[in-house]
């Protein structure tokens, strides 16, 4: 017998899906900081600094893909009905992905062979991708 899916279940999928775009919001925030200061101080070969970046881009577009995976789900229609009940809406889940996605989809060809022009998209990230919402700061 299998364990059927229970509010508990779609109220873990909802959790996740906030943990998923917050954190990678927060993510692409803090990183291209980090980039930026790296490039800026030229502590580390450029290759090395584009090649982390390469691999971001591609774990950004990974863990983006996986809401519209999860919208796919039979079980999206209660998921999305506990998130209206919360005085949500769809149109929000469209808001928070249309500038991560971009940020995602932009980053792996950006040109990164200079330390300038690493610094040139970690500027359009930190433009385009503020700090989420937070009572503390992170």
């Amino acid at each position: 017998m299998a364990v059927p899916v229970t509010q508990v279940g779609i109220l873990r999928a909802l959790l996740q899906i906030e943990r998923n775009l917050t954190n990678t919001q927060r993510d692409m925030r803090n990183n291209a900081t980090t980039w930026r200061s790296m490039a800026l101080a030229q502590s580390i070969p450029v290759l090395t600094l584009a090649g982390f970046m390469n691999s971001a881009a591609l774990a950004y577009q990974t863990k983006l893909g996986w809401l519209p995976t999860l919208q796919a789900n039979p079980e999206w229609p209660r998921i999305a009905s506990l998130y209206t009940t919360m005085g949500g809406t769809g149109q929000e889940f469209t808001d928070m992905m249309t500038p991560l996605n971009a940020v995602a989809n932009q980053l792996g060809p950006a040109p990164k062979t200079t330390y300038a022009e690493i610094v040139t998209a970690c500027d359009q990230i930190i433009a385009a991708i503020n700090a989420p919402l937070s009572l503390w700061p992170e």
